[in-house]
């Protein structure tokens, strides 16, 4: 990665210490490949700018970054959310929807927050990211989704159910600030620049 010395790279990161070169050395090698990412750090660390920086170093940076906050999902909706729905399915008048795997077919899907989402509705996930298929609300065939998953979380990896964490063999864990206090006046120039 070429920029001047404490600019943005080109996966738009900031930062010249050695844990972010070390962070860096983590994407690309992550990016090479096409399972499942777990991202950690503390809050307000760039989880996300990590997983658009694996997205756009991956095989498919031509495709849409589809990312949401698993948080903000509410539990009775998690499932039409992820999957989808056929229409009028589970209530008249409800669309035709995709789903977030839909939506992210061919790309990346991001979920932060992961943790935050039930145990039960991580495990149906599991074939997703064993076969990449999965079912829409209402629809009795099985789909396939070609997509990436990038997940992110700031709590510990034990909020996260064991079979999940299995299957998530690629971590890139964030350094706070706190461990990296050289890079905060690039990062203040670099958010300056960009008001």
């Amino acid at each position: 990665l070429r920029t001047p010395f404490g600019a943005p790279d080109p996966w738009g990161l900031v930062g010249e210490s050695p844990v972010m070169w070390a962070l860096r050395r983590q994407i690309a090698f992550a990016a090479g490949r096409r399972d499942p990412v777990l991202v950690t750090g503390p809050s307000g660390s760039g989880k996300e700018a990590v997983a658009r920086a694996l997205h756009a170093a991956g095989a498919r940076p031509s495709g849409p970054l589809i990312a949401r906050s698993a948080a903000t999902i509410p539990e009775s909706l998690i499932d039409a959310e992820l999957f989808g729905n056929l229409k009028n399915y589970p209530n008249p008048g409800m669309a035709d929807r995709v789903g977030l795997l839909g939506e992210a077919d061919g790309s990346t899907l991001f979920l932060d927050e992961f943790a935050e989402m039930p145990a039960a509705m991580q495990a149906h996930l599991l074939r997703l990211m064993d076969h990449g298929e999965y079912q829409r609300l209402g629809d009795p065939r099985s789909r396939r989704a070609d997509l990436r998953l990038v997940a992110a979380t700031n709590r510990p990896e034990s909020a996260l159910k064991h079979d999940i964490l299995a299957r998530m063999q690629i971590r890139v864990e964030l350094p706070g600030l706190d461990e990296r206090r050289e890079d905060i006046p690039l990062l203040a120039r670099a958010l300056l620049r960009r008001i």
